[in-house]
């Protein structure tokens, strides 16, 4: 059997049904305590491994004298496949000469290769035959997408064809995706620089719905704002919300078919389960423990979750309240949430868009389509949520059950991918150790 950092580890591969895993999870005799923790968006699994690996090294450093005595750890890391994308935000204009922005496409020549680059890359996503052929047949529209608002309505109709409607809701205005006229949503997507604030504009530069940074450009630009051509730049906030509406849905089937009956198999074998999830592993892991039927979920951590902020809202009716109203998670839940992460701090502009508002303000907790990884869970009901900050190691946390703590990590998390650190390590270990 593998280790990291001395603890058992072993490894369960689902497919984007939650089919798997291929081969029998055993663990070792006599474990106590399973912990569970899941990736988000990755190119491949070598990365996940790194991550699991960086992690869990952090997770022991962080011992404290005697914090786990009479406790044996096994750690099980769970794959899906997802792919890291590019999520830039795309605007309608003529670039200007330097600047932080990525000049893609004053011209209509340049912004037309670069959605037909786009479209080939999604098919490593959209791997059937027939999504394929739904992406070049969107990619043989592309010359009267400017011109024609009926071909517009096939662009759209063609990108809705691609994904399960099912997971359609209010959190991130997918219902509203699916149901508005083809042309009318691309008019929304045409964003002009002015609308995106000088939060995004100046500088800063957010994402719009996904959870990882574009490469940078030659020469240091950061990239993540693409200037194109007219309805050019609507068709490639489309395409960027296709592909996260559907990591959105994959991810919270591999959680329900997949990791929440593994969690029922292996629950007999220990006393405790404890949940840690990444960015839109988050989603893996709550929908798992939404779906298990074993009670022995002790504590859930979601580091920088890649969902919405009011996904736990009874008032907002959020896509996971049933997990707060039937105590699925018998210990704590925590929540890390910082500014710093501009991949889901300004998560949700793009929904907004959809929606028709142009108003919303990008990303605080008063923006409807906040995300938790910004802004920890909102609006749920009095003394089920509680305020804190991630501390250094040695500090003193006072976890309760049944009790949601949304930790502000700004001190300590730099951005969505800093989540390696030994206060990271130390707060997940103290909730393994108070569970």
């Amino acid at each position: 059997m593998n280790e990291i950092a001395g603890i058992p580890y072993v490894e369960a591969s689902f497919d984007k049904n939650g089919q798997g895993p291929e081969e029998e999870v055993v663990l070792p005799a006599g474990v106590t305590d399973l912990i569970i923790m899941s990736h988000g968006w990755n190119n491949n699994k070598s990365k996940a491994e790194d991550l699991y690996n960086s992690f869990f090294a952090s997770f022991a450093a962080a011992a404290q004298p005697n914090d786990l005595a009479g406790r044996k750890l096994v750690i099980l890391g769970v794959f899906w496949p997802s792919r890291e994308y590019d999520t830039s935000v795309a605007v309608s204009g003529t670039p200007a000469t330097g600047g932080g922005g990525a000049a893609l496409g004053g011209g209509n020549g340049d912004s037309t290769k670069r959605l037909e680059e786009k479209l080939d890359d999604m098919k490593e996503i959209f791997t059937e035959a027939e999504q394929k052929k739904l992406l070049d047949e969107a990619k043989a529209l592309l010359p009267d997408l400017e011109e024609k608002a009926s071909v517009r309505e096939q662009f759209v109709n063609k990108m809705r064809s691609l994904l399960d409607p099912s997971a359609a809701g209010k959190e991130d205005a997918s219902n509203i995706f699916f149901k508005d006229d083809g042309n009318e949503l691309m008019k929304n997507l045409k964003a002009e620089e002015e609308d995106l604030g000088e939060d995004v504009a100046g500088g800063g530069a957010a994402l719009p719905l996904g959870v990882g940074a574009p490469a940078p450009a030659e020469g240091g630009a950061a990239g993540l704002v693409e200037i194109l051509s007219g309805f050019k730049a609507a068709a490639i906030n489309l395409l960027n919300y296709t592909t996260y509406y559907e990591m959105k849905t994959r991810s919270g089937t591999v959680g329900k078919n997949g990791v929440a009956p593994l969690i029922d198999k292996l629950a007999s074998q220990v006393e405790r389960i404890h949940l840690i999830g990444h960015s839109f592993g988050c989603r893996v892991v709550t929908s798992a423990a939404l779906g298990s039927k074993t009670d022995k979920i002790k504590s859930m951590i979601l580091l920088q979750a890649a969902f919405s902020q009011n996904g736990f809202s009874r008032i907002e009716q959020g896509f996971y309240r049933a997990l707060v109203d039937n105590h699925r998670v018998k210990g704590a839940v925590l929540i890390t949430h910082t500014p710093n992460d501009r991949a889901v701090g300004l998560a949700y502009p793009l929904a907004s868009r959809i929606s028709g508002d142009k108003t919303m303000a990008f990303g605080d907790k008063d923006d409807l389509f906040g995300a938790m990884g910004r802004n920890g869970a909102q609006k749920m009901e009095q003394g089920e949520a509680v305020e804190g900050k991630l501390l250094s190691v040695g500090g003193t946390y006072a976890f309760k059950a049944n009790t949601y703590f949304n930790l502000e990590a700004s001190d300590f998390i730099k951005n969505h991918k800093d989540i390696k650190g030994k206060e990271v390590g130390y707060v997940v270990r103290r909730a393994v150790a108070t569970a």
